[in-house]
């Protein structure tokens, strides 16, 4: 538990925006990805709209981080503006389903 909760300290000081704004902080939430199946496909789709019909962009798995603004949800769809995706920072924009999600501020 005290490993789990390093993790997602350590992960909530790489997802603040370097322009973030005292606005933005009460908004802003990460999404570790935890419950996925590794005895499933054992990653979550990004897509370019909230739906499942929409086409991929890119994929994570569990272990990886999305950030969000929950001011775009749509339901259980939230906009990820950026991630950490294999340990990296990356800029990865598009709609993910937060089923799979330990959501933290």
């Amino acid at each position: 538990m005290k490993a789990f909760v390093s993790i997602l300290l350590g992960l909530a000081l790489c997802a603040t925006p370097l322009a973030a704004t005292a606005d933005d902080d009460q908004y802003g939430a990460g999404c570790l990805l935890t419950k996925l199946d590794p005895n499933g496909d054992g990653f979550l789709s990004i897509r370019r709209g909230p739906s499942s019909k929409q086409a991929e962009i890119a994929r994570v798995r569990n272990g990886d981080t999305l950030f969000f603004d929950h001011r775009t949800c749509k339901g259980k769809w939230c906009f990820a503006e950026e991630g950490i995706v294999k340990g990296n920072r990356t800029n990865v924009n598009g709609w993910f389903y937060t089923a799979w999600c330990e959501i933290y501020p």
